[in-house]
């Protein structure tokens, strides 16, 4: 399926740093590696052992100087000869190694190349390859713990275990089919019983999808409000830290200033805007056109008053500006306020479903904005678990479940017909094949191995 030739790359980032790493797999790796790394005479290269060197170009002149590991085949990564030179993380250094190696008969991988010859080669299944991109890209430490544990087969385990017991129920149909004398039919109740069984550990991973996205992907939250209602200093106490500038000085913000930061193991990119309110300042009307913007774009919405200043007219212009967004009404410096009556009066007045009163000074409740951020991505009840799907995984899974449902719906008229009946499991089973990569197409893997970094 590819051409069995040495590609060559950087696994480490082309930037300034103590270490980098020039990655080589093929047949010609170990050759291209004693060509441009000197060893000591007559000494045998031994797999898996760091020698150290100097790394010359075709002219003998020392580029650097480092260490060279090397990765016998099948026993390393793809599953082919790997050679990894270690030299100092020098730009200039790493380009120059590669293009000696290219001279020398490398060609430069492609992205993802170096886990797509560890697919092709058996080392690992479709959905480690995807997970190890997912690795490289988490955001959070749950993030990544998730697509650690796909990379361990986690994942795979699950749908290998679908997969077997359709396979079982295919061959008991085979056999009866084939030889009717000798195997007795497979009962109809034990069919539907094991066609449910497989639907409903379908539905489980099924439910795992949204979180999942959220984990990888996270979520948009702005902050909106007229100046002055603490919104920076709101972002500042979810952030952790003073990224924000708090000033007593209306229009202080006028850009909005974005972080990510995880909030119960999800990324999410706070956005804290300017605040919103009728200004002759030029610069000013540029952040509140800019902040309107990222109204339109976020996903969760922070509308924020002053509790202790009481809902102007301001701010309930402003909030009819976001109520289509269905926002989270958030009453700020709660501890500014000598009555605390008045916060019924704010609900009461003003027909707000839910107000969320914090102080952003004294952190007071900021635990229950974050349950009702949580609420409002329908994630407050959500169990955590060891593997969250993708949308590959989620539309061939749904592709599956939709032909068991079939075959149920119907099962009384095609188990007349256990031909046809065996083509349909198949059919369900080949869905899940193809989540671990037994089935696949050029297209596919185009698709997924497009966006991974070069040298992995």
């Amino acid at each position: 399926m590819y051409e069995r030739d040495t590609i060559v790359a950087n696994a480490t980032p082309l930037i300034p740093s103590a270490v980098g790493i020039v990655r080589i797999s093929g047949d010609k790796a170990l050759d291209i590696g004693k060509k441009i790394f000197t060893f000591p005479k007559n000494r045998e290269i031994k797999p898996r052992y760091a020698y150290f060197g100097k790394i010359t170009d075709l002219n003998g002149e020392v580029i650097d100087e480092g260490l060279l590991i090397y990765f016998k085949a099948p026993h390393s990564f793809t599953g082919e000869d790997v050679v990894e030179i270690y030299p100092h993380g020098s730009v200039p250094v790493i380009r120059k190694i590669i293009s000696e190696c290219i001279n020398l008969g490398c060609r430069l991988a492609e992205p993802g190349e170096f886990t797509k010859r560890a697919f092709l080669n058996g080392k690992i299944d479709l959905t480690q390859a995807e997970a190890i991109a997912e690795l490289i890209n988490a955001k959070t430490e749950k993030a990544s713990k998730v697509a650690v544990n796909i990379l361990e087969g986690k994942l795979s385990k699950k749908v290998n275990r679908l997969k077997e017991k359709l396979l079982e129920l295919i061959s008991y149909i085979e056999a009866e089919l084939n030889f009717p004398e000798d195997v007795e039919p497979i009962p109809d109740d034990l069919i539907k019983q094991n066609l449910k069984e497989v639907l409903e550990n379908i539905d489980e991973l099924l439910k795992t999808y949204k979180k999942g996205e959220l984990l990888r992907e996270g979520i948009k939250l702005a902050i909106v409000g007229r100046p002055n209602v603490g919104k920076s200093s709101l972002f500042n106490a979810l952030v952790g830290y003073e990224r924000a500038i708090v000033s007593e000085f209306k229009g202080t913000t006028r850009d909005f200033i974005e972080e990510t930061v995880s909030i119960g193991g999800i990324p999410v990119r706070l956005l804290d805007t300017a605040g919103i309110r009728e200004t002759e300042d030029k610069v000013e009307k540029i952040g509140i056109e800019k902040a309107k913007e990222k109204i339109r774009e976020a996903d969760i919405i922070l509308f924020v008053f002053d509790t202790s200043e009481g809902l102007t007219d301001e701010d309930l212009k402003i909030y009819d500006e976001v109520k289509d967004k269905n926002p989270i009404v958030v009453g700020n410096k709660i501890d500014l306020l000598k009555n605390n009556k008045k916060l019924d009066i704010f609900k009461k007045k003003y027909y707000f479903k839910n107000i969320i009163f914090v102080s952003s000074k004294t952190n007071l409740n900021l635990n229950l904005l974050e349950e009702e951020i949580f609420k409002r991505l329908g994630l407050l009840e959500e169990q955590d678990r060891e593997v969250y799907i993708n949308l590959r995984h989620y539309n061939l899974l749904k592709s599956s479940k939709e032909k068991l449902e079939y075959i149920l719906e119907n099962l009384e008229e095609v188990i007349k017909h256990k031909e046809l009946l065996m083509l349909d499991i198949r059919e369900a089973q080949n869905y899940l094949e193809e989540i671990v990569g037994l089935i696949t197409t050029e297209d596919i893997l185009g698709n997924i191995f497009q966006n991974f970094c070069i040298g992995k």
